[in-house]
């Protein structure tokens, strides 16, 4: 539980600006940051704190920012087609992710991530822009088994060896090399098996567990004890019957292991 709070910490705390009172015990860098967010809880109202569960994590009475989500598969989602009213920034477009797949380069591709993770940043704390968001939803370690599948051209391919350094790789790019501080959290999708389109809503990937560990769920272990990354996507399929938005391994082995 410790690790889900440092995380809503981190992404908040990042996001901070404006003036915010120098007795602020959460914003004191000095401070153990359980000492921090236990202040920052306490001092928001049971309004803000509902907010925070959902992507309305702004406090503006603090002087919190929202930090929202984006798209960076192969460069950042804010220029057309858009969701909702969003006016268009032209960003920087890499060949998509499977064609980065194609590069067999994890040296190539941890530097791509560099640069998209960068322009994100900027975008998100100029003030010119203000837009954007720290939480990337990138990389894609689904597994393209099936070339009807309609997300093929987001994945690495389908070897589960190759996509696993390649997400590394990237997800290191995205995150930075900062010992303590992410340039942008790398959120992983989508966990699990969501490779096929028709019916994704309501169809079940049905495999063994030894598929699960060396096959589906083996890019998705390496992005995080290798890549460091601590988010990720549960797809909208069933696995095994059980629907991955709330299926026991969630628990049992994506927190526990």
């Amino acid at each position: 539980m410790k690790t889900h709070r440092k995380l809503f910490f981190t992404l908040l705390i990042a996001s901070t600006t404006g003036i915010i009172h120098a007795q602020n015990v959460f914003n004191d860098p000095a401070v153990n940051e359980e000492q921090r967010l236990d202040d920052l809880i306490a001092r928001m109202t049971l309004d803000e704190k509902v907010d925070a569960l959902g992507n309305n994590t702004q406090v503006p009475r603090l002087g919190i920012q929202a930090s929202g989500s984006v798209e960076g598969l192969h460069g950042i989602v804010l220029g057309g087609p858009t969701y909702g009213d969003r006016a268009n920034t032209p960003t920087t477009g890499f060949p998509q992710a499977y064609g980065l797949g194609e590069t067999w380069d994890t040296d190539l591709l941890h530097r791509v991530a560099t640069y998209i993770s960068t322009e994100n940043r900027y975008l998100f704390q100029n003030a010119k822009y203000r837009k954007s968001g720290l939480i990337m939803w990138t990389p894609n370690v689904d597994l393209g088994r099936d070339p009807r599948w309609g997300r093929t051209e987001e994945c690495y391919g389908e070897d589960a060896f190759l996509t696993s350094r390649l997400a590394v790789a990237f997800i290191k790019g995205i995150q930075g090399d900062h010992p303590k501080y992410w340039r942008n959290a790398s959120l992983m999708k989508h966990f699990l098996s969501n490779s096929n389109e028709y019916g994704r809503t309501f169809s079940s990937s049905n495999y063994s567990d030894k598929l699960f560990r060396e096959y589906y769920a083996y890019p998705f272990y390496k992005g995080v004890t290798e890549g460091g990354s601590q988010a990720l996507m549960t797809a909208y399929n069933a696995y095994n019957g059980t629907p991955c938005i709330m299926h026991p391994v969630l628990r049992s082995i994506v927190m526990k292991e």
